[in-house]
């Protein structure tokens, strides 16, 4: 969903700045503080900034270690460019599962965008963010990972094994050059792996920065699952999959 020239210039300052209040937003773009409020809520439903108390921040780029609703947003722009591509996978009526991951959380406008749609998620923000935009949603409950918004143990795998969604979409931290999936978080693995056995469509959405790189827990390979959705194009990458761009 597109945002008006005001909520971009609100982004542009933040970037510039870091934090900002609204009293401070509301002098430089000469809008009330209401209707500041109101942009800072929409900016941050579409995962382009975080809400503060009394003002705003950008998303910052931090340590791979830190909790995973710390890192929330790295490479905006590609995730969203990612997500635009993969759009083209859904169709009407479709029951939908998104991971854990930032990358997969902005796909939740596209689904919006389609009716008769079911979504099912592991993570809290992509969960409210999706019923802010009036889709039908089930967050898959469990403990909090690291402590973050994502969740997962023995209650979540409990209700994973008995979902068969139509098409899962699914990232992680890196892919190597032989094409393998890694992540730091073996919990994380492990409840992907349970989506993975399931999904009817699985959809990897992977930005090219990721490329070339492994960590600590192995995943998949690419060949293992139907489609890839990258950012650019990765010559270096073989694989039968189906690859989009």
């Amino acid at each position: 969903m597109s945002i008006t020239k005001r909520q971009e210039q609100i982004v542009a300052l933040l970037e510039e700045h870091g934090f900002m209040s609204v009293e401070r937003l509301s002098e430089m773009t000469y809008t009330s503080p209401s209707s500041i409020r109101r942009d800072l809520t929409r900016l941050q439903n579409l995962y382009l900034i975080r809400r503060t108390h009394g003002g705003a921040s950008i998303f910052k780029e931090l340590n791979h270690a830190v909790p995973l609703n710390s890192r929330m947003e790295k490479n905006i722009a590609e995730k969203r460019k990612i997500a635009k591509t993969a759009a083209a996978l859904l169709h009407d009526g479709q029951t939908v599962m998104l991971d854990g991951s930032s990358t997969a959380g902005f796909m939740v406008p596209h689904i919006a965008k389609h009716k008769d749609m079911v979504l099912f998620t592991n993570n809290m923000q992509t969960a409210i963010n999706a019923v802010n935009f009036g889709i039908p949603t089930h967050c898959i409950g469990g403990a909090s990972v690291n402590g973050s918004a994502v969740l997962g143990g023995e209650q979540a795998y409990d209700v994973v094994v008995n979902l068969f969604p139509d098409i899962l979409f699914f990232s992680s931290q890196c892919v190597d050059r032989e094409g393998y999936i890694y992540d730091p978080i073996l919990e994380e693995n492990h409840i992907r792996e349970l989506m993975l056995k399931n999904a009817a469509c699985r959809v990897f959405l992977c930005d090219g920065e990721k490329f070339g790189k492994r960590s600590l827990y192995r995943l998949c390979s690419v060949d293992d699952i139907d489609v890839c959705v990258f950012d650019r194009q990765i010559p270096e990458l073989h694989t039968k999959t189906k690859v989009l761009y």
